[in-house]
C-alpha cells in the first residue's frame, strides 16, 4: 500500500526509546521468546494465524515494533497489513542478542515437558487452557481454568498471582501468547506446555474426555 512506511532498523537503545509508545509484537519461536524477551511484548509466532491473533489481542491503531530474529521484516509487515495495523515504529536490529549484549532488561519463562507440567501441578501449579470451547469439549488437563485466548486480558483477574500459571493450547504458539498477555498484567511464575494438549495426553497422563 502507498503511503505506508515500512518499519526501520532501529539499534536496542533506539528501540527501547520508541517502544515507549508502541507495542512490541515478538514474531520468534515459542522457544525463543521464553528463552528471552523484551518485557511486556506480546508472543505472537509467525505462522498462517498471526495476521488472526495480532487482530484478536492488539488494539487498532496501536503502533507496533517487531522483534523478529530469522524472520523476514517484510513478511510480517505484511501480514498486519492484512488486517489493518499500519503504524510501525521499528523493528529490532540484530534481535535479542544486541538487546542482551547492551544490558537491557529482559524477561524469561520456562517451557516444560509433559512430565515437568505433572509435577508443577501437584506442587500447586494452575493449569491454563487457552483453547476454543470446542477443543475443550473434546479433553482437556483436569482441574484445568478455561479461558480462551481471545478473552484472557478481560478475564486475567480470575486467575490468582500467587500461583504459579502453566498455559497451554493445541500445539503452543497460542499458550506463548497467553503467557505475555499474563506478564503484561503482572503475573511472574508462568510456563508453557508446547505441543499443547495432545503431548500432555501422549505423555499418557491421566486427561478428562468430554462425556458422550
Amino acid at each position: 500500500r502507498s503511503g505506508i512506511s515500512g518499519p526501520p532498523p532501529l539499534g536496542p537503545t533506539e528501540f527501547e526509546g520508541a517502544i515507549k509508545q508502541a507495542l512490541v509484537v515478538d514474531v520468534r519461536s515459542v522457544s525463543d521468546y521464553a528463552a528471552g524477551h523484551v518485557p511486556g511484548s506480546l508472543s505472537n509466532p509467525l505462522r498462517s494465524s498471526f495476521p488472526v491473533w495480532l487482530g484478536w489481542l492488539v488494539p487498532p491503531q496501536v503502533p507496533l515494533a517487531f522483534v523478529t530474529e530469522d524472520v523476514r521484516i517484510g513478511k510480517v509487515v505484511e501480514e498486519a497489513l492484512l488486517v489493518g495495523y499500519e503504524i510501525f515504529a521499528g523493528w529490532l536490529a540484530g534481535g535479542m542478542s544486541a538487546w542482551e549484549h547492551d544490558r537491557k532488561p529482559i524477561a524469561r519463562s520456562k517451557v516444560v515437558d509433559p512430565s515437568e507440567a505433572t509435577r508443577s501441578l501437584l506442587r500447586g501449579a494452575i493449569a491454563l487452557d487457552v483453547r476454543e470451547p470446542s477443543e475443550v469439549a473434546a479433553g482437556g488437563i483436569p482441574g484445568a481454568r478455561h479461558i480462551p485466548l481471545g478473552e484472557l486480558a478481560e478475564r486475567a483477574d480470575e486467575l490468582p498471582k500467587t500461583a504459579p500459571i502453566l498455559a497451554y493450547c493445541g500445539q503452543g504458539e497460542r499458550a506463548s501468547s497467553a503467557i505475555s498477555v499474563l506478564e503484561r498484567a503482572g503475573f511472574r511464575d508462568l510456563s508453557i506446555l508446547p505441543g499443547g494438549f495432545g503431548a500432555w495426553k501422549e505423555s499418557q497422563s491421566p486427561a478428562t474426555d468430554a462425556p458422550s
